[in-house]
């Protein structure tokens, strides 16, 4: 089935089927061996943030607990660099997690259970390509688990053969806007739920003495 059973109006074509390989640029961080604990030095300026799962889960680019040497990361670790616009995903443990280091954020290197991203932005919205990586995931993970957690994302040969359908890129950047709007209405109602929990907190602690 190449058509959606919803979708916006005025859009009738059949979607694409592309290989994941297609759409982005994918980098697994470096082996254990290349970021060990001893290597580590105290944030200066002349050191480099080592961006962690904790990054993707927390959907937080300023987490920070690790640094190495600048000469190091930028010349032995040059190509797991990472910074504003790449996205990160975890690959170990807690998988699929997905996060798109804002502009603004530190550059950095992906340590070795992250993978980092680059979209191909002239075949895929980025946003959408978040939307369609994360089904993708999820869908994997409901096929392999057997009723056993996925400890970890599917190699790169496996990986990018993987298909998904894809609209036209107007298609892209309509449904893309959509989730993005959702997304930011959960984040508003979300707050109001906490500010509210904070409110129920204060009131006992102050009513009932």
């Amino acid at each position: 089935m190449n058509k959606p059973k919803l979708r916006f109006k005025g859009y009738a074509d059949a979607w694409e089927q592309r290989k994941v390989g297609d759409l982005a640029d994918y980098k697994k961080g470096p082996f254990g061996s290349a970021i060990t604990k001893d290597m580590f030095v105290p944030k200066n300026k002349d050191s480099v943030k080592v961006y962690e799962q904790q990054n993707a889960i927390n959907k937080d680019w300023s987490l920070e607990r690790y640094f190495l040497p600048k000469e190091y990361a930028l010349t032995k670790l040059k190509s797991f660099e990472v910074y504003g616009g790449d996205i990160i995903v975890s690959c170990a443990g807690t998988i699929g997690e997905i996060y798109e280091i804002p502009e603004n954020a530190d550059a950095g290197v992906i340590n070795q259970a992250l993978m980092r991203v680059r979209v191909h932005e002239d075949i895929v919205d980025k946003n959408m390509f978040i939307i369609a990586f994360s089904n993708m995931i999820d869908a994997f993970t409901r096929t392999h688990s057997n009723g056993s957690a996925i400890k970890n994302i599917p190699p790169f040969a496996d990986l990018k053969p993987m298909e998904v359908l894809m609209p036209s890129m107007a298609e892209q950047k309509e449904i893309s806007g959509y989730f993005s709007t959702l997304d930011h209405l959960i984040t508003l109602h979300q707050q109001k739920c906490d500010n509210l929990k904070k409110l129920k907190k204060f009131i006992f602690r102050n009513m009932f003495i």
